[in-house]
């Protein structure tokens, strides 16, 4: 990325987290075996074990099987604060909790470089994972030239270029729909054209249909099966009650890929050896509140009060894309429906156009629903998105595209000269895209993707109280495992 590589402290950056990372995940898979485990620490016990000290959720506690080595937080240098009424927050609940704790800016108003540090900091997000989905946020919705963005809506202090920065339209924050990580069947969010413009605030039923799919599926857990059911039932919902439903990569691809993320990053302990996707991590991290019949609302995300541990080794893009892949072909087994990308006509349950993951990677050596396959599909329709929006407003747009690159280089992909050909239809759906949203093209419904407003809450933990501990037992072996086709 000609921008991050005009960066000296932002490329340097990238390059040290890369080797440093890659040799804590030797160091991991050397060291997970040799017996010698912790035992796990039941933190806060004594406040957990009744209601008059804890807030009460539906589901009963799994407890790690192992925390050898791992960093436990919250950290007392970075103490959660209540959001105000002026920071920005938006459809990414780790992004929320990061800014809540002051790991990035608290105004929710960020850089690149602080962005991809404090993501490896808390969730040990792999380099090149976060530099590409950091990366692609500043591209499609915030300042190339400063490399800010907000982390939700709209806001004038992104903008470096003023006059001239404004004329693109296209600094929206990340709750700008379809720009690059938002899109429609979010696993906690409202598509844009359902609930009147509101993407970006937790959605109570969609939450509560994700708890309901970690006690039927998931045994308990919020865990890869249960994602998978939620994610179909997601997806279904939206393509039947959404008449501009859009689903095409990348954004397709990168909301599949998120919710993945409860799982993968926000579990207690390390995904696929001994952590837990129990409920009061899921929820705190996702800042779900749950009355006494089990609905939800909307308090601010926050690492859990109560205690908890970081995965033990980085997740580098490849499995963020084993998650894509395997939510996938799980949902579409689920549904009985392979062909899941594509988009409505104008009116609910209209769906056309569609084709598989399968054939979005296209054939040969980079074909199917291969690792290497989405990877390159992916990198080519980023590609399609930023050459249609800005070809022609931007003298410098291919290189400030280079920014995106870096992550993919490690596939050997080809130099893409476009989005695959299957996406050829996507244009002419009424629910693609809008370029410039913030100076022309407004929503179908009327609503500006470009409003500066910020997330809202029916209350707030500032007094950090964890979640009850309910009748915990110690996890089975299994039962939070890594996403592999076919799993669900």
């Amino acid at each position: 990325m000609e921008a991050i590589k005009n960066d000296p402290e932002t490329s340097q950056l990238i390059r040290d987290l890369w080797h440093q990372q890659q040799k804590e995940k030797r160091a991991f898979f050397e060291n997970r075996d040799t017996g010698a485990h912790e035992d796990v620490e039941l933190l806060h016990l004594e406040k957990r074990q009744t209601a008059s000290g804890c807030m009460t959720h539906p589901l009963k506690d799994f407890l790690p099987t192992n925390i050898t080595g791992l960093k436990k937080f919250p950290e007392a240098a970075y103490p959660y604060q209540d959001p105000k009424p002026s920071d920005q927050r938006g459809p990414c609940p780790g992004l929320n909790t990061l800014a809540n704790h002051g790991y990035i800016k608290r105004s929710g108003i960020v850089t690149v470089a602080e962005t991809i540090a404090a993501s490896a900091k808390v969730f040990n997000m792999g380099a090149d994972l976060a530099a590409f989905l950091a990366g692609g946020s500043v591209v499609f919705a915030g300042d190339i030239p400063s490399m800010v963005y907000s982390i939700g809506g709209a806001d004038a202090r992104t903008n470096s270029l003023g006059v001239v920065g404004g004329s693109l339209g296209t600094e929206t924050g990340l709750s700008g729909h379809l720009r690059f990580k938002e899109g429609d069947a979010s696993g906690t969010r409202c598509d844009f054209y359902l609930c009147n413009g509101d993407n970006h605030n937790l959605n109570p039923s969609i939450f509560a249909d994700f708890r309901d799919s970690a006690r039927t599926v998931g045994g308990g857990q919020y865990n890869v099966r249960a994602i998978t059911q939620h994610f179909a039932n997601n997806y279904k919902r939206s393509r039947d009650t959404n008449p501009y439903f859009y689903f095409f990569p990348p954004q397709a691809a990168l909301t599949t890929g998120a919710e993945y993320f409860h799982a993968g990053f926000f579990s207690n302990g390390t995904i696929g050896a001994g952590g837990v996707a129990n409920e009061a991590s899921i929820a705190s991290f996702n800042g779900a509140k749950f009355d006494s019949n089990g609905g939800v609302s909307y308090m601010p995300e926050q690492i859990p009060p109560q205690g908890w541990y970081r995965r033990g080794y980085p997740m580098f893009l490849t499995e963020g894309i084993q998650g894509i892949i395997t939510l996938y072909v799980g949902a579409a087994a689920r549904l009985g429906q392979p062909l899941l990308f594509g988009a409505n006509t104008g009116t609910p349950g209209s769906f056309t156009g569609s084709f598989s993951l399968a054939q979005f990677g296209g054939s040969g050596d980079y074909g199917g629903t291969t690792v290497k396959g989405v990877a390159c599909a992916l990198e080519g329709a980023v590609y399609g998105n930023f050459i249609s929006e800005f070809n022609g407003i931007l003298n410098a747009g291919a290189a400030a595209l280079r920014a995106l690159e870096v992550p993919f280089a490690q596939y050997g992909c080809p130099v893409p000269s476009g989005a695959p050909a299957v996406m050829a239809t996507a244009p002419t759906y009424p629910g693609y895209p809008k370029p410039q949203p913030c100076k022309l093209n407004k929503m179908q419904n009327g609503y500006s993707q470009c409003a500066p407003d910020t997330n809202t809450y029916a209350s707030f933990n500032t007094a950090k109280v964890p979640f009850c501990l309910n009748s915990p037992t110690t996890a089975a072996p299994g039962s939070n495992p890594l996403p592999v086709p076919g799993l669900a």
